[in-house]
């Protein structure tokens, strides 16, 4: 397969698309849970069984006063509500991420001389899943 840009990437949030938007990570982990028992033996290898798992992520990109997507966004961190993302890695080669999201945090920076930048931090509310199709 051969390696994949970034370019084809989307957010879709509430079912919209956002607009504007040029990165987004998605970081899932595992809790591990060290159950290694006393043992006679001269080497001891750890043992460890799974816990609870959890996902967090961010959404980067330049402000749309017209994106519905993104006043969504904004309304929905100053509103603690949940509501689906889908995460898409690339349009045409497939691959999405889609989960249940509480929005933590958003960043706003306004420079007289830049795009006014946007981000916000979100945190899984239940699963995620991964899908091949586009």
């Amino acid at each position: 397969m051969p390696a994949v840009t970034g370019k084809g990437g989307t957010v879709t949030y509430k079912g919209g698309n956002v607009a504007q938007i040029n990165s987004w990570s998605i970081d899932v982990n595992t809790n591990m849970h060290d159950v290694t028992s006393f043992s006679t033996e001269a080497v001891v290898w750890r043992e460890f069984a799974a816990g609870l798992q959890g996902w967090s992520g961010s959404i980067d990109g330049i402000f749309s006063a017209t994106s519905t997507g993104q006043s969504d966004l904004i309304a929905d961190t100053i509103t603690p509500t949940t509501a689906t993302v889908i995460l898409e890695i690339d349009k045409i080669n497939g691959g999405k991420l889609t989960g249940s999201i509480y929005l933590e945090s958003m960043s706003i920076g306004v420079d007289i001389d830049s795009m006014i930048d946007m981000s916000w931090s979100m945190t899984g509310n239940g699963a995620v899943a991964y899908t091949t199709s586009t």
